[in-house]
């Protein structure tokens, strides 16, 4: 099997499940999906953020295009989107891709990592923080560490809102860490199959380097293993020279291998 390709459609399918957050959740995050050449295009046009219009998936059912490039911009053109992310691996880009970067005014950007691990048991790391699903009463909540935790400006709570939708998208449940009955942390399971993605990772500043996503980390891929999950994956952003992601250090003691990058292309409308 493919790794990389597995990764990349299990983040693909749960780009495609965002619809289900609701109707009101789409109108207000002017959020649309559409599937592409092979890959996933998610607009979220009205995102005071810009993070959530992304494109990914592309190169591997089918060759990555000019015409198909051309396809994705006008997609987010005819949906008003001000601005979004390509996330292309080096490998998947054409012979022409300077060319066509330049007639799309397409800049690089950051990069991330993509890790897995396989169906081996993984210990529970030790944390002073209760761990564990949470509760219809903690959405809201929930919504809010991680809005605090990535500094997200969202004056109206289109935002919250959306992130505290999760609940209603098929195969996705969602963890806090507590101090008491203070959420602290978060994170989210989805199941696709025989494979898993770790998302929505975050933590109030207060409470950073007291175990939470270790923890987390841990929960999660016991939970995905035990609903029958062969591989995990998850990803974070790659540290610079000298640098280190927290967060990447979580995952690699939890036994999660980077498989690849994937750098990010961003465009502007």
């Amino acid at each position: 099997m493919d790794m990389v390709a597995r990764a990349e459609a299990v983040e693909a399918n749960l780009m495609l499940a965002v619809p289900q957050a609701g109707q009101r959740v789409l109108e207000r995050m002017g959020l649309a999906v559409r599937r592409i050449g092979g890959g996933i295009a998610l607009s979220a046009s009205k995102d005071p953020s810009g993070f959530w219009s992304k494109a990914q998936g592309f190169g591997f059912s089918e060759p990555l295009t000019g015409d198909v490039l051309a396809e994705v911009i006008d997609f987010y053109r005819s949906e008003g989107t001000p601005s979004a992310n390509f996330h292309l691996l080096d490998r998947v880009l054409p012979a022409d891709w300077p060319e066509l970067a330049a007639k799309y005014e397409l800049t690089p950007g950051s990069t991330l990592v993509k890790l897995q691990r396989d169906d081996r048991p993984v210990a529970p790391a030790p944390t002073t923080l209760r761990v564990g699903p949470i509760s219809a009463d903690d959405w809201t909540a929930w919504a809010a560490v991680q809005i605090e935790a990535f500094e997200f400006a969202d004056g109206d709570g289109r935002m919250a809102e959306m992130l505290a939708s999760i609940g209603r998208i098929k195969n996705v449940t969602a963890y806090g860490a507590w101090d008491g009955d203070l959420l602290v942390a978060t994170g989210a399971l989805y199941v696709d199959g025989d494979a898993a993605e770790l998302v929505s990772g975050a933590t109030r500043p207060e409470y950073r380097g007291r175990g939470a996503q270790s923890a987390l980390v841990a929960r999660r891929t016991q939970d995905a293993l035990a609903a029958g999950c062969r591989w995990v994956f998850s990803e974070t952003g790659k540290p610079g020279p000298g640098e280190r992601n927290p967060s990447l250090d979580n995952l690699q003691r939890a036994g999660f291998a980077v498989i690849y990058d994937r750098p990010i292309w961003s465009w502007k409308a």
